[in-house]
């Protein structure tokens, strides 16, 4: 690992310790929003005003210099949203009226405010508040990669009540399918990949949408093998591809049908191929150890799913698939 990994792994290790960690004196600073409104699918006028104070409140939070009320002001959102009965009409109207401010507050205030900002995008669980979430993870809006690698990270654990439509999902993938083949760091890339594996199986977005994550995931896997071997990328970036790959047989293979994993895993044959060819790096000893294990992830797909000939498993179904054990993640 570069001295400069370790830099920014350590400066984003310390941002998020700050920004999680538990306080109940930082619980104290702020209340959550009533539940009665929180479960409501209107808002009259009184619950408006509530809900005006409320978000001032946090936002003024959010705003200090002082660690603790910064978190304060998070907390109070994010207990709001998650750790209560919301309906899911009003996740979208608390939204609009929250998400103004805290856009200002990711765009212009410090890595700390910035990241506690956006766990709040990330607990608000509505189609606009992913729509940005999106947006955060393109170098062009978000010069920060420790802020791109938490918005990934809000897309790739995706737990949304609402179902997306076909508009609203597609409109993510395409930014998240630009926006990770210009990515330069590996953390952040694998986030954005994983994030479209996530979205090939959620059940909040339509089949046909899930389609196209699939076609975005093979495309951009297909990308970066191509340019690790013209060496216009990192070699590194090799880690982002195998923890991918890894990633989809845990998680999305269980979720998606036989006939779906055999046409992904028919469409990435060439790619997979491509890995098994490239040329290992001699130094250092951790870029070799992780081209040593992305070939064991290949390996494991071609003899599960390929016959370890390079062909998919006839008899594809409509049944859930059975997944092999994954290969460790790097």
């Amino acid at each position: 690992m570069s001295i400069n990994r370790i830099i920014i792994v350590g400066v984003v290790a310390g941002v998020m310790a700050l920004s999680l960690a538990p306080d109940a004196r930082a619980q104290q600073l702020g209340s959550k929003l009533s539940e009665k409104i929180t479960q409501s699918a209107t808002i009259d006028p009184s619950a408006k005003a509530d809900i005006t104070k409320f978000i001032d409140q946090a936002i003024k939070n959010l705003k200090s210099t002082d660690p603790l009320t910064v978190r304060s002001g998070r907390e109070m959102v994010v207990s709001s949203m998650t750790k209560q009965q919301v309906n899911p009409a009003f996740r979208p109207v608390f939204a609009a009226m929250i998400l103004p401010d805290l856009k200002k507050i990711i765009t212009s205030a410090s890595a700390f405010q910035a990241t506690n900002a956006l766990e709040i995008v990330k607990a608000l669980q509505c189609p606009d508040s992913i729509s940005f979430l999106a947006e955060q993870t393109a170098v062009k809006n978000q010069p920060s990669s420790s802020l791109r690698l938490v918005a990934a990270g809000g897309l790739a654990t995706m737990r949304t009540p609402i179902e997306l439509t076909s508009g609203q999902a597609d409109g993510v993938l395409k930014i998240l399918g630009s926006s990770v083949i210009k990515e330069t760091d590996w953390m952040v890339a694998s986030y954005d990949l994983q994030a479209i594996c996530t979205f090939s199986t959620s059940p909040q977005v339509p089949k046909a949408s899930q389609a196209f994550a699939r076609t975005a995931l093979v495309s951009a896997l297909g990308y970066f093998v191509t340019q690790i071997r013209k060496g216009t990328v990192k070699s590194e970036m090799i880690r982002a591809v195998n923890r991918s790959l890894a990633i989809y047989m845990r998680d999305q293979v269980p979720l998606a049908t036989q006939a779906d994993v055999a046409a992904i895993m028919k469409a990435l044959e060439s790619t997979l191929k491509e890995i098994k060819s490239l040329p290992v790096p001699k130094e250092p000893d951790s870029l070799v150890e992780a081209y040593a294990q992305v070939n064991k992830t290949v390996d494991t797909i071609q003899k599960t799913f390929l016959g370890g000939k390079g062909s998919a498993p006839a008899g594809a179904t409509g049944k859930p698939a059975t997944p092999p054990s994954p290969p460790a993640k790097k």
